[in-house]
């Protein structure tokens, strides 16, 4: 199965997801980030904000400002693009051109070499840390060349154990699942 295939599947199987399970593991999710050593010791904290189908980061995103971390959302400038953005609120974002909550072009751009620690979505992934996401390339681009404790994060429903890889595809040293937190050193 190729990597179109694989999203569209997932995709169309997220159909069968109920509003229960999804709102039980994107808590049980947040609460396994919030336990994380790597959560504790950051300072500045780069997290996606999910749409209807990824994990609703909203309570992890006002529980680290809660911290008093600096919080810093991706803003996509370009094909395949994406710069971080600090924000000091969720009522700061509003509806970009991908239907994505996303910071203004004005708000504080943030150094990748500034971010602590990362939140990274994907459509699936498996506990390896082999990742699949919309096909844009902006997670893989941006990340490419920072060393920072990363977790991407999935629902244990949506994942998947083959997952088709390129040259240029990250893999992941932290995966975190409503079952856990998975380290791959």
């Amino acid at each position: 199965m190729n990597k179109s295939e694989l999203r569209n599947m997932i995709v169309k199987s997220l159909e069968d997801l109920t509003p229960e399970y999804k709102e039980r593991a994107d808590a049980k999710i947040t609460e396994n980030i919030l336990s994380m050593p790597e959560y504790e010791n950051a300072g500045t904290i780069f997290c996606f904000v999910g749409t209807e189908d990824e994990i609703n980061t909203k309570d992890l995103i006002d529980r680290m400002l809660a911290d008093n971390k600096k919080v810093c959302v991706p803003l996509c400038t370009d094909a395949g693009i994406m710069v971080a953005k600090h924000i000091n609120s969720r009522e700061s974002l509003s509806e970009g051109k991908y239907g994505i909550m996303e910071p203004s072009e004005s708000s504080a751009t943030i150094a990748p070499d500034d971010i602590d620690f990362a939140i990274i979505p994907c459509v699936t992934c498996n506990k390896r840390g082999q990742r699949l996401g919309h096909g844009g390339g902006y997670y893989d681009r941006y990340f490419e060349n920072l060393d920072i404790p990363c977790a991407l994060i999935c629902r244990e429903e949506t994942m998947t154990l083959a997952i088709p890889t390129s040259g240029h595809d990250l893999k992941f040293k932290t995966v975190v699942s409503e079952r856990g937190i998975f380290r791959n050193e």
